[in-house]
């Protein structure tokens, strides 16, 4: 299932590659400033992705470590379980 939706995301971003595509080429405005606005725009998509890709990183890593905390509690509440059961 997670093959499916990559690859619907991929052809998502495949059309909306296309479609800036064809904006570029059927836009009104002179070239090297419909350049500069679409580098411009490229430019903070990319900032975005980045941010978002971070802060996705980032909380992964720390539901990693949460998870390692958890571990170690449980192995202490089931050695004090096993002790209680050996007095």
């Amino acid at each position: 299932m997670a093959k499916s939706g990559s690859k619907i995301v991929l052809a998502g971003l495949a059309g909306l590659a296309a479609g800036i595509a064809l904006g570029v080429l059927f836009a009104p405005s002179k070239g090297s400033k419909m350049r500069k606005r679409l580098k411009k725009k490229i430019l903070n998509y990319a900032d975005i992705l980045e941010d978002g890709l971070s802060d996705k990183f980032n909380a992964f890593k720390s539901s990693l470590s949460k998870g390692d905390n958890d571990e170690e509690e449980e192995i202490e509440e089931e050695e004090q379980t096993e002790k209680k059961k050996n007095e």
